[in-house]
C-alpha cells in the first residue's frame, strides 16, 4: 500500500518541477525579448570611433612644399602645403637632426581651403616633416606625417672686411669668428690668384667659435681674400668675404709742384692734381701708397723722377695727402 502510493505521488512532483522549468524559461524568454538591444552601445566611459572625419583625417597625409632647402644659420625653413580633410584642424612641423628624435617646431591651423604654412628658424641641418598635431597616437606612428625632406643648414661666418698690408713676405693675421660656436672647426683663407682662388692660410675654432689664420703677403699688389669654413656633422660649409691683403715693397720718392707745367700722359699739372710720375709704368696705372700710416691709391701721370735713386716722383697734392715732405721711403704695391 505505501509503494503505490509512493509511485503515484513522484509524478505529482515530476509535473510540477516540469512546470516550474517551463514557468521560468518562458518568463526569461519574455525578458529577454523585452529588453533592448544595446550590442551597438559602447561600455560606460569609454568613446566610440566616429567613422567620418576622424577616419577621414587619419587616411589623408598632409603635403608639405619647402620653399628653400639650403638655408644660412639662423634661417627659417618655410613650409607650405595642404591638409583638405584637416581643415580647422592643428598641423604640426617637426624637426629631427641626425640621430635624435622628431619634435615640434611650430604649429598652425589649417585653413578653410586647406591649406597650411609653416616656419621656424634651424641652425643644423636636419629633416623636417609635417604632422596632424590633433591625433598623438596616428602622429606617433607616421599615419599622418608627410614626407619627410632633408633641409641642410650652412654656418655662418663673421669676418671683418678690411684691407690687410704687409711687407712683402710679411704676414698678417686674418679674425672671425663661425656659428654655431664651438672648438676644432677648421676654416681656410683664400685668395684670388691668377684668377683662381688658392689657400693662403688655415686657423681653427676655439670654444668660443673665433678663429685666427696668418696669412703671408707672397706678392705685390692687391689680392682679394676670402674664408672658407669645412662641413661639420651639423652644418655644410660656408664662405664669406674678408677683404684684401696688400703686398708693399720699400722704395725711394721725391715730390715736385710744377703747376701748370704739360704732363707725359696728357693735361697740365693742378695744384690738386693726385699721381704719380715713374719712368716706365704705363700711364693710368694705379699704385698704392702707404707713408707714415697713411695710404692713398693714385695713376701713373708723369714721367720721371731723372734723378737717381729716386722711383717717384709725388705730386704736391699726393705727398699732402700723405704727410710727405722732401726726399724718403715710401711703401708701394707695385
Amino acid at each position: 500500500m505505501s509503494t503505490q502510493l509512493q509511485l503515484r505521488v513522484r509524478p505529482r512532483h515530476a509535473a510540477a518541477g516540469a512546470l516550474a522549468i517551463a514557468t521560468t524559461l518562458s518568463a526569461t524568454a519574455l525578458a529577454v525579448a523585452a529588453t533592448p538591444d544595446t550590442s551597438h552601445v559602447a561600455p560606460a566611459g569609454s568613446v566610440r570611433p566616429v567613422a567620418s572625419a576622424p577616419t577621414a583625417f587619419a587616411a589623408a597625409r598632409p603635403t608639405a612644399r619647402i620653399e628653400d632647402r639650403r638655408l644660412r644659420y639662423g634661417q627659417s625653413v618655410v613650409v607650405r602645403g595642404r591638409a583638405a580633410a584637416a581643415v580647422g584642424r592643428t598641423v604640426a612641423l617637426e624637426y629631427r637632426r641626425s640621430g635624435r628624435r622628431w619634435h615640434a617646431i611650430d604649429r598652425a591651423h589649417v585653413r578653410k581651403n586647406g591649406r597650411y604654412e609653416l616656419a621656424a628658424e634651424l641652425r643644423a641641418t636636419g629633416k623636417v616633416r609635417v604632422v596632424a598635431a590633433n591625433v598623438a597616437v596616428a602622429a606617433a606612428s607616421g599615419t599622418q606625417a608627410s614626407r619627410a625632406h632633408r633641409v641642410a643648414v650652412a654656418g655662418e661666418l663673421a669676418v671683418k672686411r678690411s684691407s690687410h698690408g704687409a711687407a712683402a713676405g710679411g704676414a698678417v693675421r686674418v679674425r672671425g669668428v663661425l656659428f654655431p660656436r664651438g672648438r676644432g672647426k677648421r676654416v681656410t683663407v683664400e685668395g684670388r690668384i691668377g684668377g683662381h682662388w688658392r689657400p693662403v692660410g688655415h686657423g681653427v675654432t676655439r670654444a668660443d667659435g673665433h678663429f685666427g689664420a696668418r696669412v703671408v703677403a707672397s706678392r705685390l699688389g692687391t689680392t682679394p681674400l676670402r674664408v672658407r669654413s669645412a662641413a661639420t656633422k651639423s652644418n655644410i660649409g660656408t664662405r664669406a668675404a674678408a677683404g684684401s691683403l696688400q703686398g708693399f715693397r720699400a722704395s725711394t720718392a721725391s715730390w715736385y709742384g710744377i703747376y701748370g707745367g704739360p704732363l707725359a700722359c696728357g693735361g697740365t699739372l693742378g695744384y690738386s692734381q693726385m699721381g704719380v710720375a715713374n719712368k716706365s709704368l704705363p700711364c693710368g696705372t694705379k699704385v698704392t701708397i702707404r707713408y707714415n700710416g697713411r695710404q692713398v691709391t693714385v695713376p701713373v701721370i708723369d714721367r720721371g723722377p731723372y734723378v737717381g735713386g729716386r722711383e717717384w716722383d709725388l705730386t704736391g697734392a699726393t705727398a699732402r695727402a700723405l704727410g710727405f715732405d722732401g726726399v724718403g721711403t715710401i711703401w708701394t704695391t707695385v
